[in-house]
Parts: C-alpha cells; sequence; structure tokens
C-alpha cells in the first residue's frame, strides 16, 4: 500500500509539471515522498510556479492526499541544487510536525513527510490560490518552520540528543509521563501558574505541589526564564526526534 502510494504521488507530479509545461528531475525518497530539482528561467517567480505544480498534484490525487513541499534557496548550479535537497526535505518533514501539533492534519503525519487530508477541497485545487480561513499551507522555507526547523536539521546529532537528555532526566522515563505533560503545559502557559490551574483544572496549591516535586527532579527552578528556555528546546527536541 505504501509503495503504491509512493508511485502515486510521482505519477501526480509528472502530471502537474507537465501541466505547468516545465521539466524537473525527480525521483521517490520514501513512501510518499519525493524530491524534485525545477529548472527556472532567471525572472520566473519560484514560489508561484511551487504553488501551481502543488495545486495540481493535488487536484491529480483527487484530494486523497495532501501535499506539501519544503522550499529551499535557488542556486545557479545542479550540484549546488542538488545539495539542498536535504535541508528542503528537513524543512518539510518539520512543516508536518508543526501542522500535526497544531492540529491542522487530520490524518497525522506520515513517516516520510507528507499528509493524509481527506478533506481536501476540489475547488481549492483548482484555485491555485491560498485563501484565509479555510486556506491550507503547501509551502513552507527554514525561517516558516523556525526552531523546530533547526532541530529538524539536526535531528539524529548525538549532541543535541545528549543535551535533551541532560535537560529533562528522569522526565523522559515512561512513568513519568505526567511530569512531561506538566511541564509541556506550565512552558505552553509561558509560565504562568495561575493560567496553568484554570487549564487543568486543578487547585493552585495542588498545581505548586506538583511543579515543586517537578523542580526537585529537573534539578532547575522553573521560576527562571533561562531554565524555561532551555526546558521548551529540550521538549521540541525529543519531538521532533520522537523520544
Amino acid at each position: 500500500m505504501a509503495a503504491a502510494c509512493g508511485v502515486a504521488v510521482l505519477d501526480a507530479l509528472a502530471w502537474a509539471l507537465g501541466w505547468e509545461r516545465t521539466t524537473a528531475l525527480a525521483g521517490r525518497l520514501g513512501a510518499a515522498s519525493v524530491a524534485v530539482l525545477v529548472p527556472l528561467a532567471v525572472r520566473t517567480p519560484l514560489d508561484a510556479v511551487v504553488e501551481r505544480v502543488l495545486t495540481a498534484t493535488e487536484q491529480r490525487l483527487e484530494g486523497a492526499w495532501r501535499v506539501l513541499a519544503g522550499v529551499s534557496e535557488p542556486e545557479s548550479g545542479m550540484i549546488g541544487a542538488a545539495a539542498r535537497l536535504d535541508e528542503a526535505g528537513m524543512i518539510a518533514e518539520a512543516a508536518v510536525s508543526l501542522l500535526a501539533r497544531d492540529g491542522c492534519a487530520e490524518g497525522g503525519p506520515s513517516q516520510d513527510g507528507t499528509v493524509a487530508d481527506r478533506a481536501a477541497q476540489h475547488d481549492a485545487a483548482r484555485s491555485g490560490s491560498v485563501r484565509s480561513g479555510s486556506a491550507r499551507r503547501r509551502r513552507f522555507r527554514a525561517q516558516d518552520a523556525r526552531l523546530r526547523g533547526l532541530l529538524a536539521m539536526l535531528r539524529g546529532d548525538e549532541r543535541v540528543q545528549m543535551f535533551a537528555r541532560a535537560e529533562l532526566g528522569s522526565v523522559l522515563d515512561v512513568e513519568r509521563h505526567e511530569d512531561r505533560e506538566l511541564l509541556t503545559q506550565f512552558l505552553a502557559c509561558g509560565g504562568n501558574k495561575s493560567l496553568l490551574a484554570q487549564r487543568i483544572h486543578l487547585s493552585r496549591p495542588a498545581l505548586y505541589g506538583r511543579l515543586a516535586r517537578l523542580e526537585r527532579r529537573l534539578g532547575v527552578s522553573l521560576d527562571d526564564p533561562g531554565s524555561r528556555t532551555s526546558l521548551h528546546v529540550a521538549l521540541l527536541i525529543t519531538e521532533v526526534e520522537g523520544c
């Protein structure tokens, strides 16, 4: 089934490139992900071409799949462009993670960088434009993925993983799931304990007790902005690494 999906995406992309009257070097990277090098004339707007190709690809797939693209900066030579494929792929993976986190992907992320989206609208695919409200963004660059994108590019780096383990310690243990969720919620509230108490429906004394125990396990003060920043980065690393 996965192999069939990959072939379908590649076939749809080939059709879309023909519809755009351009050629490209393309090949499968995974079950449903492809790498593409598109030659462009000097003054051709890159974003417009990418958007039209992605729109046509979704249209060809008849709304069965949502298609996203990580876009790297243009290069004048083939070697430089090929070297940027890994960067573009990592940006796409980071974008999938962002969409899944924000609840924008109904089917959740696939392991290879595409998202199933059974609710894709044919009229949006035909228009080729991104509309507000129900709009579904397709193109992402490194600045769009931001910190998560950077960490995605560093995925697998032992030094990054070591940092996350050092920051979070036993909170990463399976039996400490509640501690990890509490820390995640606390950081999402910007360290505002009153807001957190309301969000998780817990009395302030009970919450303060849990946070005090969490601080002891982490060995840091949660009132310190630097500690909260480091812990936030460490949690993002575990998300990107799939820990």
